[in-house]
């Protein structure tokens, strides 16, 4: 349970049951509460399932057949969810006000429609979801608009370095963030604020992240900050099922893990309890 941990589980090896086992471990063996443990997944429907097997675990005669309350591990949750929570609390520290809206991606696109009508940009050249998607990569890399700008190398890249301060200007305006803002954002309160960064790092004893090596350049950075000086960080993942590269994810920081933390445990699951051989025979000539 303590110190760095990298798992390294190949598909249908029971990672799942890993991770809620070993959290449900630390709450039975009084290393933390509930509250005190960070667990992060990459949908809501991972993190739905997980809360309802720690609590089934925890709960073994009540548990099952009943829904596990919200209340229960409140810091279970996909990076977005948790960052939402930090930046409600803690946000007004950088100027982002506690009621701040969320930008969904037709509020997004509907921005960008707006400025490059301003900017009288060709709208068939330069679709807004073209352009979105740009802006979308650029915070992700945490690249503000000044240095997008600067990197610009290509027609579509250019348009979308004169949209994105505007774009910026009307999130502003509205008193909202965008999905990529809420990591970004987080990343900023936690870099510049160094109260803020002790106070999370105070209130998470333990840090397990799922499908690390879909992380992006971001969720990287938030990790780091979040991680308290005993470095109780247990990440799960497989460098083979990274799928997310298209949206910015770098299989590198988990090859890197170690790298980052050097006195890592590597535990390894290779035995796969989902398919046949033939099927993994396939899988693995594929990749």
């Amino acid at each position: 349970t303590e110190g760095p941990l990298l798992i390294q589980a190949g598909a249908g090896s029971g990672k799942t049951k890993t991770l809620t086992h070993r959290i449900a471990h630390i709450i039975q063996q009084r290393l933390a509460r509930p509250d005190q443990i960070l667990a992060v997944t990459f949908t809501n429907k991972a993190a739905k399932e997980m809360r309802e097997r720690v609590y089934h675990l925890m709960n073994p005669v009540t548990g099952r057949g009943y829904e596990a309350p919200r209340s229960f591990m409140p810091f279970m949750g996909t990076f977005h969810s948790i960052c939402v929570r930090l930046l409600r609390q803690d946000g007004e520290h950088i100027g982002i006000p506690r009621s701040f809206v969320i930008f969904d991606e037709s509020d997004r696109q509907a921005a960008i429609k707006q400025a490059s009508k301003q900017l009288m940009l060709d709208e068939k050249a330069f679709p807004a979801r073209m352009i979105s998607g740009l802006i979308s990569s650029a915070k992700n890399e945490m690249i503000d608009p000044q240095r997008f700008a600067g990197h610009a190398n290509s027609p579509a890249s250019e348009a979308a370095a004169r949209v994105y301060p505007l774009y910026e200007r009307s999130l502003k305006d509205a008193s909202a963030l965008d999905f990529d803002d809420l990591i970004a954002k987080t990343v900023k309160l936690l870099s510049t604020t160094p109260e803020v960064r002790a106070k999370w790092q105070e209130q998470f004893h333990y840090i397990m992240i799922d499908e690390y090596q879909d992380t992006n350049e971001a969720q990287y950075q938030l990790v780091k900050m979040l991680v308290g000086p005993k470095h109780n960080l247990a990440v799960v993942g497989d460098d083979w099922q990274s799928i997310y590269s298209w949206r910015g994810a770098d299989f590198k920081n988990i090859l890197n893990f170690e790298r980052d933390y050097p006195d890592t445990t590597v535990i390894k699951l290779e035995q796969n309890y989902r398919s046949t051989k033939s099927i993994l025979d396939a899988a693995h000539a594929v990749i």
